[in-house]
């Protein structure tokens, strides 16, 4: 009940709020190479892509790193896997 009044009072234009980060630049051919080594399967459930890009037709991973960059991780081949969009959630957030 509370949570349905304060969405009737809310206003419908979300704040805005400036933020200053940094941000890693990742060796492109790091990217490249995970994701030829995968062909295709998620390296942690072993499923085939869940879809292809629709730029190039190639399919869908996200290379990750298994010693975060920001742990003083690096960004090499052999600290990187490419896993499924679910697989990528759960080992952030699971």
């Amino acid at each position: 009940s509370e949570r349905k009044e304060r969405l009737k009072n809310a206003s419908p234009e979300p704040r805005k709020v400036w933020r200053k980060v940094s941000a890693y630049v990742r060796n492109p051919d790091v990217v490249a190479e995970v994701l030829h080594r995968a062909r295709g399967s998620c390296e942690e459930c072993r499923e085939a892509a869940p879809f292809v890009r629709i730029s190039n037709g190639t399919p869908y991973l996200e290379v990750h790193h298994r010693k975060q960059l920001s742990d003083g991780g690096y960004d090499t081949v052999e600290n990187a896997v490419a896993l499924c969009p679910n697989c990528h959630r759960k080992k952030h957030f699971g």
